[in-house]
This record gives structure tokens, C-alpha cells and sequence, in this order.
């Protein structure tokens, strides 16, 4: 199936988090806490015995949900009861005790919705303390995620954005829900030119993952269709779906994940 370089939804959706994050709890469905258990889990080893942490879009908030990390503080550019701190990626202002003092900062799902990327994270490292991180989960634009993108007309994507591009935005940054969901492939699909672009950073970690998993999922923000399973099964799947990722992973991989290390 031909799918084009460039997409964008003729309509933009936007979700109930408000009533995505009552669903969460309701419904307690083991795919979805699969999922996130899997998004969220690999990072409690960078968050041990830290200060400072905050995640930036955090939507339903569920990231504090599933962690159960108290110290973690939850920002997002629209306001609900569970957020902490109104912040908006596309002009990024802290307080100034901020400054080089954070320990970590998350960004699960968001970065794609950030019209200015390489601005953002060169913000974040006025604020990162030396040795500070940035733990990201984003959409990984293969073959499959533009499929259903461009099925569910859901979200876009463009193949030629100019992320290292520091003044001009990659889509419209007054609609928060406007993506382009290969940012995270031209950002860190080739480290040697992130790097050079970002002297300030390391990258501690850069791997793919999920496909089925996260397709059976019901959604997180969204409602969807999914079959429901044990966990025994969504841990063969999840096996199953690393096979397949690591032998075709511009076809099946559905996310990035990335640890970013602030060195100077």
C-alpha cells in the first residue's frame, strides 16, 4: 500500500482526558496496564532517589498513577485537577529555582506534539543539573504506525521536517493536539548528527518496541477496540512482537524509547 511522505487529518481530533483517565480507573483492563507497565517501568531506575522530577505533557496523568512516585510533578499546557505545573512545550518557562536543579524530565507520548523539538530540548538543559536526564517514549513513524494513522485519519506525520530547525515551527504550536509523529525518527534515528546538533546530551539509551501490545491496548487516551487478555499471553505477545521488531523494525516498531544524559 503506497502511503504518502507527507500526512495530515483533514480533521484534528481532540480527547476527553478527563474521561480517559476515569476509564483507567473503571475499567482496569491488564492490556492497558500492560502497556503502560512496560512504558513506565523501565524508568524507575533512573528516578530512584531523585529531587526533581517533571514530566512534561502529561495529559491523564496516568504516568504518576502507575509509578506511584510522589515526587513527581505533572505539567501540561491545559489545566486539570492532577496537574502541577502549567507548562507549554512550544515556549518552555520554568521558575528560575528551576534552574539546574532538575533531576529528570519525562516526556511519554508528548514530544511529537511539540512544534519547536530541537528548541525544547535545548531549553530542558538549562534547567537539567549536570548528570540530569530526559526519559522519552515517542511514536516511531514505520510502516505500520503511518498505516493506522492514515486509516483512522488520527494524527499526521511528514518525512521532510526540519526538527534541528531551532526558529520555525513544524506545524501550527497554538493547537496542542497537532503532531507530526516522526519527529522522533529524524531526531534519533541517526545519533551521530543529534549529537553534533546537541553537544550538551548523550544518549544513554535509544531502542524500539511495541507493536501488538500496544495495538490491543483499548487506548490510552483514546476508546478503541481490543480483545482482552491475561497477562501471560500479553507477555508471549510482547515477546513475539520484539522478534518481529528487531528483524523489521522500520515495519513493526510503534515507539522509541530514549534516555537523554545532560553532560555539559
Amino acid at each position: 500500500m503506497f502511503l504518502p511522505n507527507k500526512f495530515k487529518p483533514t480533521k484534528q481530533k481532540k480527547f476527553d482526558l478527563r474521561n480517559s483517565r476515569e476509564k483507567f480507573f473503571k475499567r482496569k483492563s491488564k492490556n492497558l496496564e500492560f502497556l503502560l507497565n512496560k512504558r513506565f517501568n523501565w524508568m524507575k531506575r533512573y528516578l530512584k532517589k531523585k529531587n526533581y522530577i517533571i514530566e512534561l505533557g502529561s495529559g491523564n496523568g496516568l504516568f504518576k498513577e502507575v509509578l506511584k512516585n510522589k515526587k513527581i510533578m505533572l505539567s501540561d499546557i491545559e489545566v486539570y485537577k492532577w496537574i502541577d505545573l502549567k507548562i507549554d512545550m512550544n515556549n518552555f518557562k520554568l521558575d528560575k529555582k528551576f534552574q539546574k536543579k532538575v533531576d529528570v524530565f519525562v516526556i511519554n507520548h508528548a514530544l511529537h506534539h511539540c512544534a519547536y523539538p530541537a528548541k525544547l530540548l535545548k531549553e530542558l538543559s538549562k534547567y537539567l543539573k549536570k548528570g540530569g536526564l530526559i526519559l522519552i517514549n515517542d511514536p516511531e513513524i514505520s510502516f505500520f504506525f503511518k498505516f493506522f494513522l492514515y486509516l483512522l485519519n488520527h494524527e499526521g506525520w511528514s518525512m521532510d521536517s526540519k526538527v534541528f530547525n531551532l526558529k520555525k515551527p513544524l506545524f501550527n504550536p497554538k493547537n496542542p493536539w497537532f503532531s507530526d509523529n516522526a519527529i522522533a525518527y529524524h531526531l534519533f534515528n541517526k545519533e551521530k548528527k543529534f549529537i553534533k546538533f546537541f553537544p550538551e546530551y548523550r544518549i544513554e539509551k535509544n531502542v524500539l518496541n511495541e507493536f501488538s501490545i500496544f495495538l490491543n491496548s483499548g487506548g490510552v487516551v483514546s476508546d478503541s477496540f481490543f480483545i482482552p487478555l491475561t497477562n501471560f499471553f500479553l507477555k508471549v505477545i510482547d515477546c513475539f512482537d520484539n522478534i518481529l521488531i528487531s528483524f523489521f523494525p522500520k515495519v513493526f516498531a510503534l515507539n522509541r524509547r530514549v534516555v537523554l544524559k545532560k553532560i555539559k
